[in-house]
């Protein structure tokens, strides 16, 4: 009964787009992009509603099991190895502006750090946040304190030495977290966000104080160098994914089904494409629908 409720919203939701487009088309309104495939936005909207769909399903008892992440699991062993050795746990997400298309990234940085507070509160270790989203430092600070207060150890937070803020000037920010990892020392460098060049320099500055490394990022040019020197990487998507598992919340869980439909439609459109291409047609040519007005 309740999955029927949750596909008749869904289909509410897309007899309303529908409904204004077609108005938009008699008014010859420019509602859409014309530089922008139609196709695309179609498909934004099937993957929005499947998302929709499986969380509702959440919200009424449903569960979906998700693929653990090695390097998700390991962020315990990496803070229980910092206490051992009486070294403090660092965590950087990026730099950068919030409201830019690297967001998600920032996001699921964020819910990393949830996970990595309350760890470093389970065991008592000493947690330095860095950052260069200027936007975010205030959500840092309360993510960091609920850590340690939701494990009981209030006693350990303090935002002057637990979160530092730095610069949203790409290497500025880049030399003060190499600095910051060097002259701490620390026993635990934990990268996840949106990186670019600074990705190799923060590595190696973790490797120079020989730190367990755990990184992640959803920029496919940076993904093999935290493959390469990282004891384990999130790789790609994987971090999304890792924000979700962090918040333990199952309406963010199903969310990543939502996903997997997408993944699944990538493959599908793969393989007929190069089908398709065989017989010397272009698929991308059939899906490059354009709005025009009139």
């Amino acid at each position: 009964m309740k999955a029927a409720k949750s596909l008749a919203a869904i289909l509410a939701i897309l007899l309303v787009i529908a409904i204004i487009s077609s108005a938009a088309w008699f008014l010859k309104i420019q509602l859409y992009n014309p530089k922008t495939p139609l196709s695309g936005f179609l498909v934004l909207v099937g993957l929005l509603a499947a998302g929709y769909y499986f969380m509702s399903e959440a919200r009424a008892g449903a569960t979906f099991p998700v693929r653990r992440i090695p390097a998700f699991d390991a962020i315990e062993e990496a803070v229980a190895r910092s206490v051992e050795m009486g070294r403090p746990v660092h965590m950087t997400f990026g730099y950068g502006t919030i409201s830019s298309s690297m967001a998600p990234q920032y996001i699921a940085g964020l819910g990393v750090l949830s996970h990595v507070a309350r760890m470093c509160g389970k065991y008592g270790a000493k947690l330095i946040a860095t950052l260069g989203v200027p936007e975010a430092i205030a959500t840092t600070e309360e993510i960091v304190r609920e850590g340690y207060y939701s494990a009981g150890r209030p006693e350990l937070f303090d935002p002057a030495y637990n979160v530092r803020y730095f610069t949203d000037q790409q290497f500025a920010y880049a030399s003060a977290v190499q600095a910051t990892l060097i002259r701490e020392n620390v026993g635990a460098n934990i990268v996840v966000g949106p990186f670019y060049a600074e990705s190799l320099i923060f590595m190696e500055a973790g490797n120079m104080v020989n730190a367990f490394q755990i990184a992640g990022t959803a920029r496919e040019t940076q993904v093999p160098f935290f493959v390469l020197v990282a004891d384990y990487s999130f790789i790609g998507e994987e971090i999304f994914a890792a924000g979700a598992l962090a918040s333990g919340d199952k309406e963010t869980l199903a969310s990543i089904r939502g996903q997997d439909i997408g993944k699944l439609l990538v493959i599908v459109l793969t393989v007929i494409g190069i089908i398709m291409l065989l017989g010397g047609f272009k698929l991308a040519d059939y899906l490059n629908w354009v709005w025009k007005v009139g």
